[in-house]
């Protein structure tokens, strides 16, 4: 079961959604599984940008309607 018992982020809820472990895709987006695992379970966590569009460039290949603001929307 993903996710259970574990502080997710947007991001880490939308790998929960579609069933995509930190280790998969890390390797599909090219992306070390640490920085995967601290996008997807601490808040306000901010990698490098071309990090980042590893990371929409890998998730719109599994939802092509996926944005930068849903998985990663501003701090309040």
């Amino acid at each position: 079961m993903f996710g259970l018992g574990k502080n997710r982020t947007k991001f880490g809820k939308w790998l929960d959604e579609h069933g995509i472990t930190i280790v998969e895709f890390a390797k599909e987006s090219k992306v070390n599984r640490d920085t995967i695992g601290d996008l997807a379970s601490k808040e306000g966590y901010s990698p490098r940008k071309d990090t980042i569009n590893k990371i929409l460039s890998a998730a719109k290949k599994r939802d092509p309607k996926v944005t930068y603001e849903k998985l990663f929307p501003p701090s309040m």
